[in-house]
């Protein structure tokens, strides 16, 4: 079990991903808190939250539709050399 603190506040939390650390993705959750608190002056710690949420789900959202054009050329690329190389053994069956 993991000990985080976000925006002042310990919270013990259990994690199943191996890949990220809970610290880490504490100290992101708390710098957006923290940056949007600079930003926002007398604004409470839920709406803080919130706010943070809601730009980290906009990073993942943005992401995911960057993943997929990337995937998607990707995939094109792949089809583009497939039918070359076949092309190739085609000409060097002949």
């Amino acid at each position: 079990m993991a000990k985080i603190q976000i925006y002042g506040k310990t919270y013990s939390l259990k994690s199943s991903y191996d890949q990220v650390s809970m610290e880490e993705v504490a100290a992101y959750v708390d710098a957006k808190m923290r940056e949007l608190a600079a930003a926002l002056s007398k604004t409470s710690s839920a709406d803080l939250a919130v706010l943070a949420a809601l730009n980290i789900a906009q990073e993942l959202i943005e992401l995911q539709k960057q993943n997929d054009v990337n995937d998607k050329s990707h995939e094109e690329k792949i089809g583009r050399m497939i039918e070359a190389l076949e092309n190739e053994i085609q000409t060097i069956e002949r």
